[in-house]
């Protein structure tokens, strides 16, 4: 029933001298009677809640997702409620649904989450870009300073002159850590070493329509540095194979492990190098991820038989043991050497974890991206598809993927300068 407004009820029957009962059904008929067609209303109507904007929607369901599908939720919890507040009241106040702060107040949102594995399937411009395949150095604090501890090699921060061993100071103008608080808005008194470290390597790939500048110390000398496109050109084909010397394969994926073409160009290099005394595998090129229809049948050249190269946590409902099984005309007998590195990413990281589980290659390198879990997409409201880690992932000893590093280190991403694992690698094989 719509309210009325009582007090101008009450002025009218106070006016009426005579059958005040009467008077008072006149003048507000709705006490006896619902509105209908013809009868005319004489009282106000209630302000009613309005209907939920697009962004809002997004953003209640984002928060419940989050909330019930993240594998690491438990280790946001404290931060999550703190970040949906904040998301919810940028959300109320926006006016025009086609403006792009609807995709920004999303990734505002996410930021909070520190987790490079959580997406959304769309950018604008001046989206932030993502870690690992739009950045292209890695900081690390030690003690205190933020260290540059991996260049990709061919990358923007590579021609503009960035090294390893590097002490960043600024990043566009302001000290490092004045630029990383600024991805950290929810629960700002709660940070900790992985969300710091989080934070200023995504201000360090910084946003899409947005130039890198540096200020770096090197020795005594302060260098500034102009930093272009962090990616670095684009290889030709999804696999670079060639026959080394000491009669060693040699085969890279170009960022490849999610195409269509990549198996068959892979079994194509096999037949080329075929005969060889020993193999590299590179994955240090693999920052994009890719899916389990590459990396099995790439790892299935390597075995005989069916064997288990990987566990699935607890949330999972399939078999918490991913298998693959052998294939090909022939197999792989000889030693193999794997490189991986900060640009080696989700499925690039689990073939990594695969070939050190299958105890089939030794495997060189430093810390991977890092990606958590298995992702799985949510549809939003709007559309708009959020990517989330659903399940943890674990080498069949029981490291978690994301925490493995490979076992025999050495600076895997070393710029434009000497390549040190791949001429680990190949010294260890030359021994063998």
């Amino acid at each position: 029933m719509r309210e009325v407004r009582l007090p101008r009820l009450l002025k009218r029957i106070a006016g009426c001298t005579v059958l005040a009962l009467f008077c008072t059904l006149i003048t507000a008929p709705s006490l006896l009677h619902p509105p209908g067609p013809g009868f005319p209303v004489r009282y106000a109507h209630a302000d009613t809640a309005a209907e939920p904007s697009l962004i809002q929607q997004d953003v209640e369901a984002a928060c419940d997702l989050v909330e019930s599908h993240y594998a690491y939720y438990e280790t946001r919890a404290v931060i999550w409620p703190a970040a949906c507040d904040m998301a919810r009241a940028e959300a109320k106040a926006v006016r025009d649904e086609a403006q792009p702060d609807h995709l920004a107040i999303l990734e505002r949102l996410l930021d909070q989450l520190y987790d490079d594995h959580v997406s959304l399937g769309s950018n604008t411009a001046s989206s932030p870009r993502l870690v690992p395949s739009g950045s292209d150095y890695h900081l690390t604090f030690v003690s205190g300073v933020a260290v540059v501890t991996a260049v990709r090699r061919g990358s923007g921060a590579a021609r503009a002159g960035l090294a390893v061993g590097d002490i960043v100071t600024a990043l566009n103008g302001e000290p490092v850590l004045v630029a990383a608080t600024r991805r950290i808005r929810a629960a700002p008194n709660l940070v900790s070493r992985t969300r710091l470290d989080w934070a200023v390597n995504a201000q360090a790939a910084g946003y899409r329509d947005t130039r890198r500048h540096l200020t770096i110390r090197r020795g005594q000398e302060r260098i500034a540095l102009a930093l272009d496109a962090p990616a670095p050109p684009k290889a030709p084909s999804p696999v670079t194979a060639h026959r080394m010397d000491d009669n060693l394969g040699y085969i890279r994926f170009e960022d490849s492990l999610g195409e269509a073409e990549t198996v068959k160009a892979f079994d194509a290099a096999l037949e080329r190098l075929r005969g060889v005394d020993g193999w590299i595998i590179d994955l240090r090129n693999t920052p994009g991820g890719g899916n389990t229809d590459v990396a099995e049948p790439v790892l299935a050249r390597f075995i005989r038989g069916v064997k288990a190269y990987q566990r699935i946590g607890p949330r999972w409902e399939g078999e918490k043991v991913r298998r693959v099984a052998s294939r090909g005309p022939w197999r792989i007998r000889k030693p193999v050497a794997v490189l991986a590195g900060r640009w080696t990413g989700s499925m690039g990281e689990g073939m990594a974890v695969g070939f050190d589980g299958l105890k089939r290659a030794r495997v060189f390198g430093a810390p991977m991206a890092g990606l958590a879990g298995g992702v799985e997409g949510y549809d939003l409201p709007s559309g708009l598809t959020l990517r989330l880690p659903a399940y943890n992932l674990l080498h069949l000893d029981g490291t978690d993927r994301d925490d493995w590093r490979p076992p025999y280190a050495v600076l895997a991403d070393n710029g434009d300068g000497p390549d040190l694992a791949l001429e680990a690698a190949k010294d260890w094989l030359e021994r063998r």
